[in-house]
């Protein structure tokens, strides 16, 4: 995600094939469902458009998968044609600032992203940990206060709880106004659902027809996050176009076997990297520190797989939530503890029990 709204005269960093990503023309203010767990964020989202925010920067946080990006970039759509707007994720900001140390353009890139008007990025707990970076980060967003612009901020998670994010960097965030979007309730899950059952007709010109019975229970038993419940929609409308018919409540039990969790125990990262240190008998401490002992490597390693086969979080979030590794080091994982399973009968013998305790 990265966009500069219009083509203007700018540095090289244009050149980058990155710079082609374009802001989503699909995540719009008049497609956000408004519901009161996020009336307040998108209300503040509006209002910046309007040229009366009074509050810099607005700070939204949630946890994934709760339309945090989906207002980001609405706000990108709705006043890209009239200011410079620059729309980035932290992780391509890291990219950017890497780039142009090595590449010795610093230069160009202090000029690259002070020059916006607005000023939008995207998953802020990234620089977590990263001196470096947000040093850079500060004196970017100080520019950027100094020449009135205005900076949007998402996070998943306050603040106050950026721990390994500096103190003044945490105050600036802290200063202007802070909005958290709670989890929906089942009616906004409802209106959300038929929503995105109405665009999914309309954008790939399919009569399909689902029930009020077969959404309300989609939006009952896929509480997790909005983008898992349209992952669930989306698997059901499969079977409706593939067998011509629309599913009763049985087969979308059986469509969704393996999405919905029919005890409604949420399996996390947390949940995976408190129930595989509780196995080997290790605190989550050990488990999460930076000792590579093969100890706490195997325990870590498998958390990690276990992670990534059971989870939706990306490779880069897992990584954050194992004490900010990268995530060349989760796919290292993952590959070793497959080539585990398949020759130590041990290993394989230990993720199997995990497994079962895991669902």
């Amino acid at each position: 995600q990265f966009t500069f709204s219009k083509k203007n005269k700018i540095t090289s960093i244009e050149n980058s094939p990155l710079n082609y990503n374009r802001f989503r023309p699909n995540n719009r203010f008049d497609n956000f469902i408004v519901g009161e767990s996020n009336e307040l964020a998108y209300t503040a989202a509006k209002k910046i458009c309007a040229q009366s925010a009074h509050y810099n920067p607005l700070f939204i946080y949630s946890s994934v998968g709760m339309g945090k990006t989906h207002l980001l970039n609405a706000i990108g759509l709705e006043v890209g044609n009239s200011k410079k707007v620059m729309f980035i994720s932290a992780e391509r900001f890291m990219y950017h600032f890497v780039k142009s140390i090595k590449n010795n353009e610093m230069v160009k890139f202090k000029d690259f992203f002070r020059e916006a008007n607005i000023f939008i990025i995207d998953d802020i707990q990234f620089v977590n940990g990263k001196e470096a970076m947000q040093e850079e980060f500060f004196h970017t967003f100080n520019a950027l206060i100094e020449r009135g612009s205005q900076i949007i901020i998402s996070s998943d998670r306050p603040p106050s709880d950026l721990d390994r994010i500096q103190e003044r960097i945490r105050s600036r965030m802290s200063g202007g106004l802070v909005i958290d979007i709670q989890p929906p309730d089942l009616d906004l899950r409802i209106k959300i659902l038929k929503s995105k059952f109405e665009e999914i007709k309309i954008n790939f010109k399919e009569n399909y027809d689902l029930s009020d019975e077969v959404i309300k229970f989609l939006a009952s038993e896929v509480k997790s996050n909005i983008r898992e419940m349209v992952g669930a929609l989306n698997r059901v409308l499969a079977f409706t176009k593939i067998n011509t018919k629309s599913p009763n409540i049985y087969e979308c039990k059986k469509i969704l076997k393996n999405f919905i969790n029919s005890n409604t125990k949420a399996i996390n990262v947390e949940h995976i990297q408190n129930l595989v240190a509780s196995y080997f008998n290790l605190n989550i401490q050990e488990l999460l520190s930076p000792r590579r002992s093969r100890s706490l490597a195997r325990p870590r390693q498998i958390a990690m797989y276990l992670a990534k086969q059971h989870t939706t979080n990306s490779l880069p979030d897992i990584g954050r939530k194992f004490s900010n590794r990268d995530h060349t080091t989760v796919i290292h994982a993952v590959k070793k503890i497959d080539e585990l399973i398949k020759k130590d009968n041990d290993i394989r013998q230990n993720v199997i029990e995990l497994k079962k305790k895991l669902l």
